[in-house]
C-alpha cells in the first residue's frame, strides 16, 4: 500500500508499507526518514516521527505531537456487513430447521472460516475510496465465509 498526501506544513508525504511483512517506509518531500524501528523514524533533523493507529482507526503519524492522518479509518458499515454476517453463522449453525436445509459448520472452525475471508476483506475494503466498491467488497467477504463454512458442514454431514 501507497499512499501520497500533501500537507501543508511538511508538504508531500508519501507512506508506503508492506502488504506481507509490514515493512514502512516514508518519504516527507523527498527524504527519505530515517527508520529506527517499524514505528519511530526520524528527520533529518531528528524529530521524532511516530507512526500510529491501525485498520479501524486509520494510519497517522504524530510529527513532533502533531497529528497527520494518513489512511482513512474503517466505516461503520464495513463493521456492521462483517458483524451482521458473523451473527447470522452463528444463528445458522445452531438451528436445527436451518441446518436441515444447508448444513452450515459453526463454531471455533466455523468462526475460523467466516474470519480468514472476512479479516482479508476488510483490510481490502479500507483502502478503497467508493463506498459501493467498499460495500460490494465487505459483502462478496461475508459470502465467501458463509460459503466456506456450508462447504464444511455439508462436508462433514456427508460423511456421517
Amino acid at each position: 500500500m501507497k499512499e501520497i498526501i500533501q500537507h501543508e506544513k511538511y508538504g508531500t508525504i508519501e507512506f508506503s508499507e508492506g502488504t506481507v511483512l509490514g515493512n514502512r517506509e516514508i518519504i516527507i518531500n523527498g527524504q527519505p526518514l530515517t527508520k529506527k524501528s517499524n514505528k519511530v523514524f526520524y528527520l533529518a533533523d531528528n524529530t521524532a516521527v511516530k507512526v500510529e493507529g491501525n485498520l479501524f482507526t486509520g494510519v497517522k503519524l504524530n510529527i513532533d505531537g502533531e497529528i497527520v492522518q494518513i489512511t482513512a479509518a474503517g466505516k461503520w458499515y464495513e463493521l456492521a456487513i462483517y458483524i451482521a454476517g458473523f451473527v447470522l453463522l452463528m444463528v445458522w449453525s445452531n438451528s436445527i430447521a436451518l441446518c436441515s436445509i444447508i448444513p452450515m459448520v459453526g463454531g471455533a472452525i466455523g468462526g475460523l472460516l467466516y474470519a480468514i475471508p472476512a479479516v482479508l476483506g476488510f483490510s481490502v475494503s479500507v483502502k478503497q475510496k467508493n463506498p459501493i466498491l467498499k460495500a460490494t467488497i465487505c459483502l462478496c467477504s461475508v459470502l465467501l465465509g458463509l460459503i466456506l463454512c456450508a462447504i464444511v458442514g455439508v462436508a462433514i454431514v456427508s460423511a456421517l
